[in-house]
C-alpha cells in the first residue's frame, strides 16, 4: 500500500511541477511580446511587429473564420486589426493582462464593428461563443493543452465531439456542424455548454 501511495504523491508533484513550468514558459513568452510591443510603439520597430505578426496573424485569421466569415473578409479583418496593433502599441498596458488578449480584443471589436456595418445581427449564442473564442488565444487555449484536456472525460460524449472538432482539429464551427451532422445552432451550443462545465469541472465538480 506505501508504495501505491507513493507512486500517487510522485504523479501529483510531477504534474504540479509540470503546470508550474508551463506557466513559467507562458510568462516568459508573454513577457516577450510585451517588449516587442514596446519597441514598436517607442521606436516603429518593424522587425518586432513583424515577430507579433508572424505568431499572431495565423491564429487571428483563424478566429475569424471560426467565426462564419469568408477567407477574404478574415483576411482583411486581420489586416485591420494589426494595422490597430501598429498604431496603438503604446496603449498597452502590461500590468492588465497578456499580449494576446489584447490583441484578440482589438480582433473581436473589428468583427463587431463589420458586422454593424453591414447589417448583420450577432445572437446571444454567436456573442458567448465569440468569448470563448476570444478566450481561447490566452488561457482556454492554454489549458486545453494540459488541464482542461483530463476534465472532457467528464463531459457528455456530444459535447467532447464538438470540442475535439473545433479546438483540436481546428475545424470552422460551421466545418464541424457538418462533420457530425448537426446544425450550426447545435454546434455553438454545445460549445456554450461545454464551456460551462468545464469551467465548473475546474471548480470542483459539477
Amino acid at each position: 500500500m506505501a508504495s501505491v501511495v507513493s507512486i500517487k504523491e510522485f504523479k501529483k508533484k510531477s504534474s504540479k511541477l509540470n503546470s508550474n513550468t508551463a506557466k513559467s514558459e507562458r510568462s516568459i513568452q508573454n513577457q516577450h511580446w510585451i517588449d516587442c510591443l514596446v519597441n514598436v510603439a517607442k521606436t516603429q520597430d518593424q522587425s518586432a511587429f513583424k515577430e507579433l505578426f508572424d505568431h499572431f496573424a495565423p491564429k487571428i485569421k483563424m478566429f475569424f473564420i471560426k467565426q462564419n466569415l469568408s477567407q477574404q473578409e478574415a483576411e482583411e479583418l486581420m489586416q485591420e486589426t494589426f494595422i490597430s496593433v501598429w498604431r496603438y502599441a503604446d496603449y498597452f498596458e502590461a500590468n492588465k493582462g497578456q499580449v494576446s488578449t489584447w490583441i484578440y480584443t482589438i480582433a473581436r471589436n473589428k468583427k463587431l464593428d463589420y458586422f454593424r456595418k453591414s447589417s448583420r445581427q450577432v445572437t446571444t449564442t454567436e456573442m458567448a461563443s465569440e468569448e470563448m473564442a476570444v478566450d481561447s488565444g490566452t488561457q482556454f487555449e492554454s489549458r486545453m493543452g494540459d488541464e482542461v484536456s483530463s476534465f472532457l472525460p467528464e463531459l457528455p460524449e456530444e459535447q467532447v465531439e464538438v470540442i475535439k472538432k473545433v479546438y483540436f482539429e481546428e475545424l470552422s464551427h460551421q466545418k464541424a456542424a457538418d462533420a457530425l451532422n448537426i446544425t450550426l445552432g447545435t454546434v455553438k451550443g454545445r460549445i456554450r455548454s461545454a464551456v460551462n462545465n468545464l469551467n465548473k469541472l475546474m471548480r470542483g465538480g459539477l
